[in-house]
């Protein structure tokens, strides 16, 4: 019984964050036309949200209606699971070993610009930087990879990495990693003109040359990682008013609550624990009950 709970929890969080990352995904854009990159970034939290509101007993469960789902069996459920921690443990694997290539190439200068490390992060530069950027194009990319440490990003990806190991077998939440890490760059380039906006040309010119060489690790932030076109583009719009913002903050903390409540609310029951079954009426021996013969027992 617990590996079918079990099994049968880790299919309604996958269903559950599906659906969630399919709502960011509709959201985002609009989201970002009237209130910024920085808050379209901020909705990725409704994906954990609708997860973990899973974990938690369902209004079916709580209220006792409902039909249960049928059971699984129990070495089904066993298998289930077993296929999902393997492909945990590869994934998992795969991470850990492209972050150890890009250290690599980042210590024989052949990374970067980029911040490296989670916990103690640090900005990774290529050999030939001084070369190919000019200084007002260097202080730009040292101010977009400090303010990436600033905010939390390498944290924030290894959260993402963490949500791609766990629902490896989940297509969409890998669209919706790689689409949060498009999104962090954008809020990460808002924030750096919110305090330079001046340098909006300049900051252009220094992402087309960045571009020319892409190479990153799950868990860094690397300045030349997504589409050009789009962040050039976004580059030109003016921020949002403080107003516009605050109203941004509290719609994605509404959207939050609907979510979880939503979830809660949809989620189907899970199986009932198992009950002694208590026969009505008497029985001595092999005495037939209500139609139904009972073996004696032996004392």
């Amino acid at each position: 019984m617990m590996a079918e709970l079990l099994a049968l929890t880790l299919l309604r969080t996958q269903a559950a964050a599906a659906a969630a990352v399919l709502l960011v995904l509709l959201l985002r854009g609009p989201m970002r036309a009237a209130f910024g990159a920085g808050l379209a970034y901020r909705l990725w939290a409704l994906v954990p949200v609708a997860a973990i509101a899973t974990v938690f007993p369902s209004l079916s469960e709580t209220l006792g209606s409902g039909a249960p789902p049928p059971l699984m069996g129990e070495e089904r459920a066993v298998m289930v699971m077993a296929v999902w921690l393997a492909g945990c443990v590869a994934l998992a694997t795969v991470i850990l070993l492209q972050e150890r290539a890009f250290r690599a190439r980042a210590q024989a200068g052949r990374a970067g610009p980029a911040v490296m490390g989670v916990f103690w992060p640090r900005v990774v530069l290529p050999a030939d930087f001084a070369a190919r950027f000019d200084e007002q194009a260097r202080k730009i990319v040292d101010l977009h990879e400090r303010a990436h440490i600033k905010r939390g990003d390498p944290v924030a990806n290894l959260a993402i990495a963490a949500i791609q190991v766990l629902g490896w077998c989940n297509p969409l939440i890998h669209v919706g990693a790689l689409c949060a890490r498009l999104d962090q760059e954008m809020a990460c380039d808002a924030s750096v003109l919110s305090l330079r906006p001046n340098l909006r040309r300049t900051y252009a010119q220094a992402l087309v040359e960045a571009h020319t060489r892409r190479t990153g690790s799950p868990l860094a932030c690397f300045f030349a990682a997504h589409p050009l076109l789009l962040r050039v583009k976004l580059l030109a719009r003016p921020e949002p008013s403080y107003r516009r913002q605050t109203a941004g903050a509290a719609a994605i903390a509404l959207m939050a609550v609907i979510t979880a409540l939503g979830v809660w609310t949809v989620t189907p029951r899970g199986p009932l624990p198992s009950q002694e079954i208590s026969w009505p009426g008497r029985f001595v021996g092999d005495s037939p009950v209500d139609g139904i013969t009972l073996p004696k027992l032996n004392h």
